[in-house]
């Protein structure tokens, strides 16, 4: 089956093949007839049948605009095939006048498929009517469906969440499935979701029945994106080879992740520190790690073991709670560093929040188990450096006696920059250790609290060059919204 992106390329190159040969057989008859003309018009109308094909790839939206402003293709939006009633769509509808759209489109609709079906809606006492619309999308084939259900008025009128039909667990084209706030009772045996590439849960009941049916059923599922949801306690993933890509956000109940996927290449976390082991990572490349500040001392143990797993990753994405699990720890009576090694690891990405003890010597000694980084971000956001005896009896002399070189490193970006004695500590840093540094950029903070005291730009400048052990490299400074320089693989969340 095709892919739509496919099939209205197309269609587009049948339009420009069409527009083509018309304009060569026109130009070829003026230039026969020797006739003289002052001037010549080039526009061509394509056949209505072509335009109405490009039209049906358009959101619903568009595809209804068109039909108001042109009698001539007044009726093309009952073929379209990307059915999108987002927020967007609904733009200030009232739900009576949103529902009541919803339904003529659907009973109006000519096209032999739907490709996509967005609907953000609160289904309450509309149950039927939902569920007929869901079963019309998946008689059509629909590839993508997204179901952004909420609840409005009294939240705490003790509504359940909105039921899945039968007709989801048996479509057989459903590539892409995202579900908000519904209820998921799926059969141990699947008759559909055999096709299913995609999967996006949140604010649901996930329970280790429901993960394990997926998986004995979605044979090429590549993705599992969960945020927000419960009762998710102990989260264990057993996936095929095609299983490429989890995300787990803010799902508040989680103790434990265990991961059995061979061929796993991107794992991204945001929520509590908690035990996290992966049974084999051999393709894993991408990493985020957003673990929340912790209350007291991070669990040390939950990270060592979690960085051991990790070591063949080419980016990571982390917060200061993590770092500090790393950090040198008091055993037998003397300060031991852990031992670890990122070989691979090209970007690094720190963002400082929430960090209790966190220091210059604890990025770095992050940093010095990873020879081949080539990118550095860290987020200071309105984060200072708190000199504590910690820092003055162990780690200043470290960082001072600190020998080795970043050779393959070319860029450094600090935002929430305040030019702060830490800050610039950490800057003469890296620019004396950096011999093939190309660029260096500094952003000052968004926030009004951490404001920062931009000096004389020239002069501060001339004040780094001596530093510089990469004479090309350039420096630049921005106000955070100016900034137009190169920007980390992750923010700081994804959903």
């Amino acid at each position: 089956m095709a892919s739509p992106e496919r099939e209205s390329q197309t269609f587009l190159q049948i339009a420009r093949k069409r527009l083509k040969r018309q304009y060569h057989s026109s130009y070829h008859h003026l230039d026969h007839a020797n006739t003289s003309f002052t001037h010549v018009d080039h526009s061509v109308d394509l056949p209505d049948d072509v335009l109405d094909m490009i039209f049906s790839f358009l959101p619903i939206k568009n595809a209804m605009q068109i039909g108001t402003l042109s009698t001539r293709f007044k009726n093309s939006w009952n073929f379209n095939r990307r059915l999108d009633f987002d927020n967007d769509f609904a733009g200030g509808r009232s739900p009576e006048d949103f529902k009541s759209i919803v339904t003529k489109v659907f009973d109006r609709h000519a096209g032999s498929r739907i490709l996509s079906f967005r609907l953000c809606f609160d289904p309450n006492r509309e149950e039927l009517l939902v569920e007929k619309w869901i079963r019309k999308s998946i008689e059509k084939g629909v590839e993508e469906l997204d179901l952004e259900f909420y609840q409005s008025g009294n939240v705490f009128e003790g509504r359940r969440p909105f039921k899945l039909n039968s007709d989801v667990y048996e479509a057989e084209s459903l590539k892409i499935l995202k579900l908000t706030l519904c209820q998921l009772d799926p059969p141990p045996k699947l008759k559909g979701l055999h096709v299913l590439n995609t999967l996006v849960l949140r604010k649901i009941i996930i329970t280790p029945t429901l993960i394990d049916t997926l998986f004995q059923n979605c044979f090429f599922l590549e993705t599992l994106d969960v945020a927000h949801c419960h009762r998710i306690f102990h989260l264990k993933i057993f996936a095929q080879k095609t299983f490429k890509v989890l995300k787990v956000g803010d799902c508040q109940e989680i103790l434990r992740i265990y991961i059995d996927a061979p061929n796993l290449r991107s794992f991204h976390y945001c929520g509590h520190v908690c035990f996290i082991k992966f049974n084999t990572v051999p393709q894993l490349k991408d990493v985020m790690l957003s673990f929340r500040p912790s209350k007291g001392f991070t669990e040390t143990f939950r990270v060592r073991n979690l960085v051991f797993d990790l070591h063949p990753i080419q980016v990571l994405t982390t917060t200061s709670t993590f770092l500090e699990g790393l950090s040198p720890k008091f055993i037998g009576g003397k300060l031991r560093e852990m031992q670890f090694f990122f070989g691979n690891l090209k970007e690094f990405h720190l963002i400082m929040e929430g960090a209790i003890y966190c220091n210059p010597y604890d990025i770095i000694s992050f940093l010095k188990h990873c020879p081949s980084l080539e990118k550095i971000f860290i987020d200071f956001k309105d984060f200072c450096f708190v000199r504590g005896p910690y820092w003055e009896l162990h780690n200043r002399q470290s960082f001072q006696k600190y020998i080795s070189s970043f050779d393959c490193l070319k860029f450094i970006k600090l935002p929430g920059f305040k030019f702060q004695k830490d800050e610039l500590m950490l800057v003469k840093f890296f620019l004396e250790r950096a011999s093939f540094l190309e660029k260096l950029v500094l952003v000052t903070p968004k926030s009004r609290h951490a404001r920062a005291l931009t000096p004389n730009l020239q002069a501060f400048y001339q004040y780094l060059q001596p530093w510089k052990a990469s004479p090309g490299a350039q420096i630049a400074v921005f106000e955070h919204l100016n900034d137009t320089s190169v920007c980390p693989k992750h923010s700081k969340t994804w959903y």
